[in-house]
């Protein structure tokens, strides 16, 4: 079914509303569906959204003076709007259910396509951007764009779907026990795969044990048919996987994994690594354009993914050849004299150790500085994890310099100090913006810079400066 064909019985049908007035107007494709008035093109058709400190119907006339065909909105606030306004619009019960119910019903119209969800404290991103060049092999792939992995991002991704596309990938977040079971529910996976459960969130949920049954909700609350893709090195996540009873594919580095890291060697100078992968029996090797300490596992993920989808082993290879990583998880910028490694899309102990091991394996000899900022929603464990990392992992490492972002981030230097490092290295920073207006240059203290935080502490500002400083630069 192509998207220009939905009609008002499709969305009767989506919206199970008990009486059902259309507006006399062609039914938007779903495409065509938008939540942000600020970027309506003419002839979308707005779909006001409303939170604790928005409300999107304040916009509708907006949107409709930007060329807007029309609009949905609440039945309650039918009154706000002037007659004229009225025939432009649909009466739902709650505009967000019904943009989900909408997705929903058009993704079920697509039963050609393989869909496949994913979930992990760390590593989503990466793992999703190497499954899409995998899966990109076989024929056309939608992919999960930023970060619309909710309750609002999801039913986005699945407006974009379209009959010519063989397989869609996308992430799924949680904030609450039940977010990923309701996602299952809305996008209807084929394939879902955990990658991992770290300390990420474990604030928002309280403990790791809450978080690891809310991650679980992706085995559990996905249908009959769906194939489990699950992390051989973990055991609670093997045996939350066979609970379920469930086709299950396990992937990890750990022998007895169906997909396995049989080796992994870094190149010289730290250009790139050579993988070598045993799928299902089958080998295949694959030299990756980055270096780094998880992305091995999480090629794993995906070829495990990939060939639970229907796609052939030698596009494994074809796809991961090359991969050089994602925007701001550890992307690499070449400047003149100064190399930036962009890691600040988000941080945890778990990734903030795997990035400090990587620099320092992949860097060795070389002036090393950190910009390190808060790791965000730890809960009780937040001072201890910060004072550990600091004391353990960048003391020993002796940074040429370590510029800490945030109140948090204050720690590490706590910890650092007490590995002996050296104080006079150390620089505190309330915020990015207090650091920016210091005007460090950085290319005195180091020759690689490595730059990490959660994503909340706006990080990505200072590798934007630099890399356009350095750009402008003659």
């Amino acid at each position: 079914m192509d998207s220009k064909a939905v009609t008002w019985d499709d969305y009767k049908r989506w919206l199970q509303l008990e009486s059902f007035v259309p507006p006399e107007l062609p039914a938007p494709a779903l495409a065509r569906l938008s939540t942000d008035s600020r970027s309506i093109k003419t002839g979308d058709w707005f779909v006001p959204l409303s939170g604790e400190s928005f409300d999107g119907h304040r916009y509708v006339s907006q949107a409709l003076a930007q060329g807007a065909a029309g609009f949905f909105y609440a039945e309650a606030r039918g009154r706000e709007f002037s007659a004229a306004e009225r025939k432009l619009g649909l009466a739902v019960t709650d505009p967000l259910e019904a943009l989900q119910k909408a997705a929903s019903g058009w993704r079920r119209q697509m039963p050609q396509l393989k869909l496949i969800a994913l979930t992990g404290s760390a590593g989503k991103t990466t793992t999703k951007e190497m499954l899409a060049r995998i899966l990109r092999q076989s024929g056309p792939t939608l992919a999960t764009e930023a970060n619309f992995n909710n309750e609002i991002g999801v039913p986005k991704t699945l407006q974009l779907l379209r009959s010519d596309q063989r397989f869609a990938v996308l992430e799924f977040g949680a904030r609450k026990t039940g977010n990923i079971a309701f996602l299952c529910k809305l996008a209807t996976p084929d394939v879902t795969c955990l990658l991992n459960v770290g300390t990420a969130h474990v604030g928002v949920f309280g403990s790791v044990e809450k978080l690891l049954a809310t991650k679980l909700e992706i085995f559990r609350d996905s249908g009959s048919e769906s194939i489990q893709i699950a992390n051989f090195d973990d055991p609670r996540i093997m045996a939350g996987a066979k609970a379920t009873g469930k086709k299950t594919i396990s992937f990890g580095s750990e022998p007895g994994a169906d997909v396995q890291v049989e080796s992994c060697q870094w190149l010289a100078n730290a250009s790139g690594m050579q993988v070598t992968l045993n799928v299902l029996g089958t080998r295949t090797s694959f030299e990756m354009g980055v270096a780094h300490a998880m992305f091995a596992v999480n090629a794993a993920a995906a070829a495990a993914m990939a060939v639970a989808a229907g796609a052939k082993a030698e596009c494994i290879s074809a796809g991961l050849t090359g991969f050089s990583g994602a925007k701001g998880r550890y992307q690499i910028h070449h400047m003149s004299r100064l190399t930036i490694i962009d890691d600040t899309y988000n941080a945890n102990p778990e990734s903030l150790a795997a990035g400090l091991a990587t620099v320092a394996r992949s860097y060795q000899g070389q002036r090393i500085g950190l910009v390190l900022g808060d790791m965000l929603e730890l809960g009780n464990d937040t001072h201890a994890q910060h004072r550990r990392l600091g004391l353990e992992l960048i003391a020993p490492m002796q940074p040429t310099l370590l510029a800490t972002v945030g109140e948090e981030a204050k720690v590490f230097a706590e910890g650092a100090r007490a590995g002996h490092y050296p104080p006079e290295r150390l620089r505190s920073y309330s915020s990015v913006f207090d650091l920016l207006a210091d005007h460090v240059a950085f290319e005195d203290y180091c020759d690689v810079l490595y730059i990490k935080g959660s994503n909340g502490v706006k990080l990505a500002k200072l590798v934007e400066a630099l890399t356009t400083a350095a750009a402008r630069s003659p």
